[in-house]
């Protein structure tokens, strides 16, 4: 339904506050502000509003300013303690500075009594059109300021990663999307891994918004997540929540997820102790002259998670058949794969020298198997001096 702006302004227009939590300290840490309306006595959500091309923008930028302002008012008057997180869309913000040198949201914190510090300006997905090297700059107004920078809906529109690295935020936010889109398509698992390694080495923290699940939540946890928002917890309110709402149902999934990893790792200590088998009857074995043979002796120890066993030498030459397994537990012998290279994989070279000044087996980074689109990571170990041993495990 189209409204018209005083319409819209006189129907109870207010910020809802949606809670931010925190996986280390497991209470919410802050508060996303979203724009509701008044409509039958229930709150709507005004972003149709704010990307309806009906109204015009000027008047889109007043409701917005007046949610602003009525969220800084009510965190100043509370005693809630945590962040305000505030949107902005880029190309407000590069329009307006560069038209007036002003920065109103920087006016509204000054003339309350907020720390700046306790501010996240969140650059919002936008069809930004303006010089993106001047947007930095003016956000970095913002950052001199004390406010921290976060980049919302990362995966689409404005939040590609030469402008995440070129604003350098404190928080990327990812948007539920990729999560969802993960569940039934690979590539998407590791376009969230990346995001996840961006955060780690650009000293942001991540957080994922839009959980609705406690699947959604596990899956926040295993891709490094800091910080979490969405329905599971709660919908937008009017009022701020006690800080430890949430502390009961994080922790439970914590310990869940502690479960699952330790279980993991436990079975890789399993894989350590057979290696140790496998090293010794290695002393008794001619391996070079048939090295299937001594291959097979070992397979129906392999851990379930395992699905291809193979031997190599330093240079990456691959001197065995390919063990894999089949979708029935059965392994099957392909000869093909003799003579490969393998040298060309991002954790070969580093392992194999890893493994020359440390003899002790070791785990490849997580990744997407060519052959089988599986998410997984490689565990090798040095046979002797020019002989390494590879399982690929399934993640």
């Amino acid at each position: 339904m189209h409204l018209g702006i005083m319409a819209l302004l006189n129907s109870q227009v207010a910020p809802y506050y949606q809670p931010i939590i925190s996986l280390q300290n497991h209470r919410i840490i802050g508060y996303e502000s979203l724009g509701r309306y008044m409509l039958d006595g229930n709150p709507v959500s005004l972003g149709p509003f704010f990307h309806d091309g009906q109204y015009k923008e000027r008047e889109q930028l007043q409701v917005d300013r007046l949610l602003r302002l009525m969220a800084i008012d009510k965190m100043e008057k509370s005693n809630e303690e945590g962040l305000l997180f505030i949107n902005l869309r880029p190309s407000w913000i590069y329009k307006k500075y560069q038209e007036s040198g002003v920065l109103p949201t920087i006016l509204f914190i000054e003339e309350s009594k907020l720390p700046t510090h306790r501010i996240v300006i969140e650059i919002t997905e936008d069809e930004f059109q303006g010089s993106h090297k001047e947007l930095s700059e003016i956000i970095n107004l913002y950052r001199q300021k004390g406010f921290k920078i976060a980049i919302d809906d990362v995966g689409s529109g404005f939040s590609n990663f030469d402008r995440i690295a070129l604003i350098e935020p404190d928080i990327i936010k990812v948007d539920l999307k990729l999560m969802k889109k993960s569940s039934v398509h690979k590539g998407y698992n590791a376009l969230l891994r990346s995001y996840s390694i961006l955060a780690e080495q650009m000293g942001a923290s991540l957080l994922m918004e839009g959980i609705e699940s406690q699947n959604d939540l596990q899956q926040a946890l295993a891709i490094g997540a800091r910080y979490v928002q969405g329905f599971l917890f709660s919908q937008a309110n009017e009022d701020f929540l006690p800080a430890d709402s949430f502390s009961k149902i994080i922790l439970s999934e914590l310990s869940l997820y502690a479960s699952e990893q330790i279980a993991k790792y436990q079975e890789l200590h399993a894989i350590n102790q057979l290696f140790d088998v496998i090293i010794k009857t290695s002393h008794f074995t001619p391996i070079t002259k048939d090295p299937d043979p001594f291959i097979e002796q070992f397979l129906y120890r392999m851990p379930l998670r395992c699905i291809r066993v193979y031997l190599c030498t330093e240079d990456g030459t691959q001197v065995s058949s390919n063990y894999s397994r089949d979708s029935g537990n059965n392994w099957n012998k392909d000869e093909s794969f003799l003579g490969a290279n393998w040298i060309w994989r991002p954790y070969f070279i580093p392992n194999i020298v890893r493994m020359q000044y440390q003899p002790t087996p070791t785990m490849s980074q997580v990744y997407a198997d060519l052959e089988t689109s599986k998410i997984m990571y490689t565990y090798s170990g040095m046979i002797h001096s020019d002989l390494y041993l590879f399982f690929d495990l399934t993640v």
